[in-house]
């Protein structure tokens, strides 16, 4: 055969390969479109800032800030943000997680034809890549590269236990060690590499030989020798891991959450594939180098990333929320296709290992939360297709377990005709059709997951751009990207000032009056250097960006949004600003406060406040509010507090009649107002705040004379 013969027969095998590459890369980039901006924060938002400073500086900054190496995924999307404005490198970033990710099609092919034809081989491969999960190619985190390369580093593994050589071993090693390198979880695959030739040591001619010339006492001393290995470990997981410590600590969490993402991990790839895969796991006796070696590689990734993942969710529960933490079980995927393939094509279907797999199933879907009456799961996105089915044609919850365990009885049917028909030497003919449809099936499933998700996410970007200004990078488009200092209050948690940031990488400096400005990255509460307003630490920065109650001095231009924007003169001060107040209308629950700073040609005037009901007619229990007016000073700690008060004022607000009452104090710069209200009102059963009253504060300065 000539090389040009060779190389044409390459590529028509490949054909199918390339040709499925190509159409799910093509549906999953036009997926990344209608992600119109970041929802997922603060993770977007980190790596975003990361990539960007590694293409704009060649080091990993927040805010300006150095930070520790991470991930490599912030170096792999970090030539998109070359393209120009934010919003052509957000569409690049998002097409280099479509391409990469998509990629993991070829070290699933890859994996499974170790184990299987090259036919069996293909439609694991597609199905790698089709999963729910890749709905994260529309977001900005490292699992769109973590998937690919944990998929790659399965293959090699496997590839090095069944053909163990230099170049095997070598390249499985590398693989290895880069992988905490993308993502810290994927450490775990050591784990899962020990195990597989653990597997192939134990179950070799000799390892067996070995084994059963054992006598009682020396098995007992190996099986003890495991048990005080597994001590040892875990006693060096408490030292080293906070994580460790606190997640295996809460023993029953540990389990439950645990499950909990087996099961959505289960549901989401379509429940047959997990059922065989048990079955299999049980039932397997190691009649082949390829058995042996394929049962190794599942059993260590079923053990290191199930523990991994359950560790995580019973921390996670201890200090965020508890959470299906279905997104750290991905990594099982590929290797669940493979087993499929495998017992598709040789295995036998033991019954009592099936049994078990069927309990061991039906326990998942009877326990595991289905979340389908929430629009989209993030951390799970194999419970896509119930929270479609809820939203399209109303599907409750008890329709969704009707049709999981009508999923399950179905498979347990699938699998003991294939055996009827093994037994009866009928599987010959079916098996091409049976096979096509079986692959259909578990890939129109993962699919129709994958497409559920993308479109949930999709509407939740299109809200969170609902409430951006047009165009979102308003800020860099004023500045010329110049560094600019973002200033407000009552910032935690804040999704709108996440997407404002992302959008607008002039923002370098985040601070907050009142210590709310979030992460990720450094942030600031200035200090002041006297009664001027003089803000401390001074930056060579000539922008703010400043939220309503935030007066810097400067020359302001027109707002957005309601926010300002101001070129602001040095030293960099403040004229005035107010705290305690509700980010929507101004609103006070029992204490807020105002400061006035002085400024060159400051006379006396008048402080004025404004307290208002007019929001809240009805019937609604009335506030006395205290208004003391004090003059102002700089502590020791550089903040601005009451010095001497100057002034009083008691003011009763009515609901009914709806009330608005102005006070006006004679005063002089600088000077401090504080509020406090006796008596609150809840709006709402759905709006549980205790309020008070609306608050304006203003000042008007005396006429010159």
């Amino acid at each position: 055969m000539t090389q040009g013969t060779s190389r044409l027969d390459r590529l028509v095998a490949a054909y199918p390969l390339l040709l499925a590459y190509l159409l799910l890369l093509i549906l999953y980039a036009w997926q990344t479109t209608k992600h119109s901006t970041p929802w997922l924060f603060t993770d977007e938002l980190q790596w975003a800032e990361e990539s960007r400073a590694i293409a704009h500086h060649g080091v990993e900054q927040l805010r300006g800030q150095r930070v520790p190496f991470d991930s490599l995924y912030a170096y792999v999307i970090a030539p998109a943000w070359w393209a120009g404005d934010t919003s052509s490198g957000y569409a690049a970033a998002k097409y280099v997680n479509a391409i990469v990710m998509t990629a993991s099609l070829f070290p699933g092919y890859a994996l499974a034809r170790l184990f299987v034809p090259r036919l069996p081989a293909i439609a694991c491969g597609i199905a790698t890549a089709a999963i729910p999960s890749v709905v994260y190619v529309g977001l900005l985190i490292p699992e769109t590269l973590a998937y690919p390369w944990s998929t790659l580093v399965l293959w090699l593994v496997a590839r090095a236990l069944l053909r163990p050589g230099r170049g095997t071993v070598v390249t499985a090693l590398a693989g290895l060690a880069v992988a905490p390198a993308i993502r810290g979880e994927l450490a775990v695959l050591v784990l899962t590499a020990t195990v597989g030739v653990a597997v192939m040591a134990v179950t070799s001619a000799r390892g067996r030989a070995t084994i059963k010339g054992w006598n009682l006492r020396e098995r007992v001393g190996a099986v003890i020798l495991l048990v005080g290995a597994a001590i040892a470990l875990g006693a060096l997981g408490n030292h080293h891991s906070t994580s460790w410590q606190v997640g295996t600590h809460f023993h029953h969490r540990l389990f439950t959450y645990g499950l909990w993402a087996i099961g959505a991990f289960t549901i989401g790839i379509g429940i047959l594939p997990v059922v065989v895969t048990v079955a299999w796991l049980l039932g397997d006796r190691f009649g082949t180098r390829e058995d042996r070696a394929l049962w190794g590689m599942l059993a260590g990734a079923a053990i290191a990333f199930c523990g991994y993942t359950a560790v995580k969710a019973s921390y996670l529960s201890t200090n965020f929320a508890i959470r299906v933490e279905e997104r750290n079980l991905i990594y099982l995927a590929p290797i669940a296709f493979a087993v499929v393939a495998r017992w598709a094509v040789t295995a036998r279907t033991r019954l009592m290992p099936l049994a078990l797999a069927t309990a061991a199933c039906w326990y998942l879907l009877d326990t595991t939360p289905y979340h389908n009456n929430e629009h989209f799961y993030s951390d799970a996105p194999g419970l896509s297709v119930l929270q479609w089915l809820n939203q399209k044609i109303y599907f409750t919850t008890t329709d969704a377990r009707r049709l999981l365990f009508g999923i399950l009885a179905g498979t347990v049917v699938v699998l003991l005709l294939r055996e009827l028909a093994r037994r009866h030497r009928l599987a010959n003919r079916a098996a091409v059709p049976a096979g096509v449809l079986l692959a259909v099936a578990a890939i129109g499933w993962n699919l129709w997951g994958e497409i559920a998700a993308s479109s949930a996410s999709s509407q939740f970007s299109d809200a969170q751009r609902g409430i951006l200004p047009t165009p979102p990078d308003w800020i860099d488009n004023a500045t010329g990207r110049s560094p600019a200092i973002y200033f407000g209050q009552s910032m935690a948690g804040s999704n709108a000032f996440w997407s404002l940031e992302f959008w607008n990488q002039s923002i370098t400096e985040v601070w907050s009056t009142d210590a709310s400005a979030p992460g990720p990255g450094a942030v600031r509460t200035p200090n002041f250097l006297d009664t001027t307003g003089a803000v401390d630490p001074q930056l060579p920065v000539d922008w703010i960006v400043a939220q309503p109650g935030i007066e810097p001095v400067g020359t302001k231009t027109a707002p957005v949004g309601g926010l300002r924007l101001y070129r602001v003169p040095h030293p960099i001060r403040l004229a005035d600003a107010y705290g305690g107040l509700s980010t929507d209308a101004n609103w006070m629950s029992t204490s807020a406060f105002y400061y006035r700073f002085t400024s060159a040609g400051t006379r006396p005037g008048v402080a004025v406040v404004q307290l208002s009901r007019g929001a809240a007619c009805g019937d609604f229990a009335p506030s006395r509010i205290t208004i003391r007016l004090s003059s102002l000073a700089i502590d020791a700690d550089g903040q601005p507090v009451a010095q001497r008060a100057l002034a009083v004022r008691h003011v009763l607000l009515h609901s009914s009649p709806c009330e608005t009452k102005t006070v006006r104090i004679p005063a002089r710069a600088p000077y401090r107002i504080d509020l406090s209200a006796a008596g609150t009102f809840q709006p709402s059963q759905f709006d549980q705040r205790q309020l008070s009253a609306q608050v304006t504060f203003a000042f008007e300065p005396g006429k010159q004379r």
